[in-house]
């Protein structure tokens, strides 16, 4: 068992099956011998959901045992949010949401008395989501944030910020009826705290008034200091507590060859005929597009594949999770992770190639149901004994084996990171340093796994950034949804950490990117920004990201990254109209 939050005076603890409880014996004012313990009913894991780790819970009163309107939400880490009325009249059962949009996974539940809703912040804030337990809902309701008055910052501080992990909390205060949201920069104890109206307007504040806000890792709250006798300087000083699925083949396919093929990406394949036999073997023709800045095109191929891989229906048993060196990696309900290369156009024969892996071990309090990314060491994992599968879970889980290992049963090795700033991070292998790497939320440390030197923990790096512009769009960074991409180039031996700032675009689970930052990595731990990758063209996906050599490549220009995924295509260009400015040209559906 263990216990995962608090809400009201009631404490959470969840055990291995499931079976979440609320407590009150922690409770100081409920002295009474016999203390209540409410078990709620087991969880349901939605498809592609994970139930194992929780970010926090939230009640909507301090009655959960009697009060039938009380209603108890569970945020889980990824996309599923529950609901259940512990002493409702009717069947004790959860209401499970799936929110799309990957802005929440790491987001926090809070209950509004002043609203009587349940909100929850995506990251940066940009965008709030709410569900009226009045009139349930199998979806939430969306407000998009404008943050005002933002207190301009020198270059250092906003630097330093800008480094660190940061994360939301919704805060309201029931003697004065605001709501405040603030952001908290882990690394630092820097902290922005902003007063959000009626309007959807987040203006930045400095004054919270009478106002004593207390954060921790159960519900926060406030409270007014002239309503307290005492002085609570030393309780606020006191210890912390703890301290859509489809891939849509933004999976470059990058082969040992790269000088004969150019990099493509998979669209899809379209039914073979009859339909009878594609219905019946679920097979379809594949379809790949030639990843070209001046001239894209689309090629089908005669061979036929699995549609199971490049259509994933949510309810399906098996969901694509990520691709590495032209291997495309599925998982199956039953925890079996299988690596396939039908989806390389460049493997043509007939035979395709489906290597199982050993079933996946979950750690205590960890899960393997939601992959953030998966990587290879080399390209051969069918005959190469020293070819490694590395497999980065969301939350603490990082796992790894060799499918054609000297063992006669290949096996995983699991480890489980306690920074939480390596929750959503991705894994990719570094060929100039044979080793595992993984940067942590921020980019200010990075951590590093030696396949020569095998051990159950991490060694990690601090990264000092330096050469960042002078002017840089703060508002707009800030309240984006960062994530970070270690980047490799074979040619030229060159390591980048990229970060990519997104904001929902049109409806609520699709993010674009509204800008990119690009530092070169030394061997002594600096980032250097850069707006000049030289020859590089760069490619970020849903796969594992990697460079080429543009001159390699006619059609290809230089200084461009290309992202591409399900969510949005686009062709990012350092474009030097001044020293300090960064401009995003961006190339949609082959229109500039």
């Amino acid at each position: 068992m263990v216990t995962i939050g608090a809400s009201h005076g009631w404490v959470a603890s969840l055990k291995d099956e499931g079976i979440l409880r609320l407590h009150d014996d922690l409770n100081p004012y409920a002295l009474y011998k016999d203390p209540i313990c409410i078990p709620l009913p087991p969880l349901v894991t939605l498809p592609h959901c994970q139930t194992k780790i929780i970010p926090n819970v939230s009640m909507s009163s301090s009655s959960p045992e009697d009060d039938e309107d009380c209603v108890v939400a569970v945020k889980f880490l990824g996309p599923q949010l529950s609901f259940c009325k512990p002493a409702g009249k009717s069947k004790l059962e959860w209401t499970n949401i799936k929110i799309e949009n990957p802005c929440f996974y790491s987001s926090r539940v809070m209950f509004s008395k002043k609203y009587n809703l349940f909100l929850i912040p995506g990251s940066g804030g940009h965008l709030m989501g709410a569900w009226d337990p009045c009139n349930p809902s199998d979806r939430l309701m969306f407000e998009s944030l404008r943050f005002e008055n933002p207190p301009k910052l020198p270059t250092p501080v906003h630097e330093l910020m800008d480094s660190c992990c940061m994360s939301q909390h919704l805060v309201e205060s029931t003697s004065t009826g605001e709501t405040f949201l603030v952001k908290q920069y882990r690394k630092t104890e820097y902290l922005m705290v902003y007063n959000l109206d009626d309007e959807g307007n987040a203006v930045y504040t400095q004054d919270m008034g009478d106002l004593t806000m207390f954060l921790s890792r159960s519900e926060p709250f406030c409270v007014d200091v002239a309503d307290i006798p005492f002085s609570i300087a030393s309780i606020a000083s006191a210890p912390r507590w703890g301290e859509k699925i489809l891939l849509c083949f933004s999976s470059y396919l990058q082969t040992s060859s790269l000088r004969q093929t150019s990099p493509c990406f998979v669209i899809g394949a379209r039914p073979c005929l009859p339909l009878e036999s594609f219905y019946h073997n679920r097979l379809g023709t594949l379809s790949i597009g030639i990843v070209n800045p001046e001239k894209g095109c689309v090629i089908r191929l005669p061979k036929k594949v699995s549609v199971d891989l490049v259509h994933n229906d949510l309810n399906d048993t098996m969901v694509t999770i990520g691709a590495s060196h032209g291997w495309v990696a599925s998982l199956k309900n039953d925890g079996i992770l299988l690596l396939h290369d039908d989806l390389n156009p460049y493997a043509l024969y007939e035979d395709p190639i489906c290597l199982p892996l050993p079933p996946l071990v979950t750690l205590p309090h960890c899960q393997t149901k939601i992959i953030t990314n998966v990587s290879m060491s080399s390209s051969s994992p069918e005959n190469n004994e020293d070819c490694v599968v590395a497999v980065k879970f969301l939350g603490p889980q990082f796992s790894f084996c060799k499918p054609a290992g000297k063992s006669s049963t290949p096996e995983w090795t699991n480890i489980k990171i306690e920074n939480p700033c390596f929750y959503s991070s991705r894994v990719m292998f570094s060929k100039k340093d044979n080793m595992f790497r993984i940067p942590g939320s921020g980019g200010h440390l990075i951590g590093s796994l030696d396949l020569c030197e095998p051990n159950d923990k991490l060694k990690l790096q601090c990264v000092g950034f330096e050469n960042l512009p002078p002017k840089l769009p703060t508002p707009l960074m800030d309240s984006c949804c960062m994530s970070q991409h270690l980047v490799e180039s074979t040619s030229t031996g060159e390591t980048f950490l990229v970060k990519q700032y997104r904001k929902t675009a049109e409806g609520v689970a699709r993010m674009k990117t509204e800008y990119l930052m690009v530092f070169k990595l030394d061997d002594e731990g600096n980032a250097l920004y850069t707006e000049d990758m030289g020859d590089l063209t760069m490619f970020l996906s849903k796969s594992e990201p990697f460079c080429i050599s543009s001159t390699s490549f006619p059609g290809f220009k230089p200084n461009r990254v290309h992202i591409l995924d399900f969510e949005e295509t686009a062709c990012v260009v350092w474009w030097m109209v001044s020293p300090s400015l960064l401009q995003l040209i961006k190339t949609r559906d082959g229109n500039s």
